[in-house]
């Protein structure tokens, strides 16, 4: 079986399509003069203009074409879309068929723009859209004017998953990098990252210092014992000063938590890696100490952490996380 977009030559099998689908599978959810009705209105020229302001698709076999779906705007609106047409043969219903027509249509460009995908779905297909996750519109199960359910799902469009995609498949580096400089425009760009962070107060504790220079690098790095990083061409010095932000309550380390994770989701969109290392640095053998004595920081601030950064030599190891549903609800702990 292949799926394939819609053309005008068929129109009339699609139609035939829909007509015998409505007399087997439908007539038993719905009165005959209603199957009829619709029967009436499936002309090929009907399919047609159906086809002329949606992306129609068909799926076929050796014996021709025994599916159809389409999908269009929602009422003209570019954040919303609507499925329409979906009709398996009654012969090749229960074979995977309709989910595979639900999986093109939602990766179709209409889909892909969407935050909503909205379907009428009759009474005999309800338990269908149901398994691939289509629930009642604003939680409504009683059926339209037209005897259908009106069901949605929700999306998140394509130019949103950008992000989500760099949260997703970031990961902490600790092995070699390549001999390749990183430009300043790129140091500057994860600076202003990590910088955009929110800060409690707005008080703004966290400083950042880049780190290119050869010779600097490699006097940084002699101080860190056991060595880490050791191959990396840059590197980005993490300060916070302990400013009191509310009453007695400091959020200095809030605020670098949080300009840090802001930083390696840029690192990771630029195409380098790097890792977190904050522990080996503020430990009782203040790394962190003679590092900021070599960068001429000042004593109110503190070097709590170094991000290096460059292009990975090795493929980043994807880390074992526990399931969602350990350690993520809805309603309540453990609750949904």
């Amino acid at each position: 079986m292949k799926i394939r977009r819609f053309t005008d030559a068929d129109a009339p099998a699609v139609s035939e399509l829909i007509r015998t689908t409505l007399r087997i599978s439908n007539a038993k959810d719905y009165p005959p003069e209603m199957i009829e009705a619709l029967i009436e209105r499936e002309t090929p020229e009907h399919v047609k203009q159906r086809a002329s302001w949606t992306h129609f698709y068909v799926a076929e076999n050796e014996t021709g074409i025994i599916g159809s779906g389409a999908i269009g705007p929602y009422w003209d609106k570019q954040d919303e879309s609507s499925l329409f047409t979906i009709f398996v043969h009654p012969d090749y219903q229960g074979k995977g068929v309709g989910r595979a027509i639900i999986e093109t249509l939602e990766q179709d460009e209409f889909a892909l723009r969407a935050k909503r995908i909205e379907i009428p779905a009759s009474i005999t297909g309800l338990p269908f859209y149901q398994k691939l996750g289509y629930t009642f519109k604003n939680g409504h199960s009683e059926m339209d004017a037209e005897r259908l359910y009106r069901l949605e799902k929700y999306r998140i469009p394509e130019d949103q998953r950008i992000l989500l995609k760099q949260i997703l498949e970031r990961r902490s580096y600790r092995g070699k990098y390549k001999n390749i400089k990183v430009p300043r425009a790129h140091l500057t760009a994860i600076m202003e990252a990590g910088l955009a962070a929110p800060s409690g107060c707005n008080k703004q504790t966290t400083s950042l210092i880049a780190v290119d220079d050869d010779k600097l690098l490699s006097e940084l790095k002699s101080v860190i014992d056991p060595p880490v990083a050791s191959t990396a061409p840059a590197m980005i010095c993490v300060l916070t000063r302990r400013i009191i932000a509310y009453r007695d309550r400091c959020f200095a380390v809030q605020d670098y938590s949080a300009a840090i994770e802001n930083m390696l989701l840029a690192i990771h969109a630029l195409g380098y890696q790097s890792c977190w290392y904050e522990g080996h640095i503020t430990d009782e053998d203040r790394i962190g100490y003679q590092m900021a004595q070599i960068l001429g920081v000042p004593d109110e601030y503190e070097l709590v952490c170094i991000l290096p950064i460059g292009v990975a030599e090795e493929e980043p190891v994807k880390p074992r996380k526990k399931a969602f549903e350990e350690r993520a609800w809805f309603n309540g702990f453990k609750n949904e």
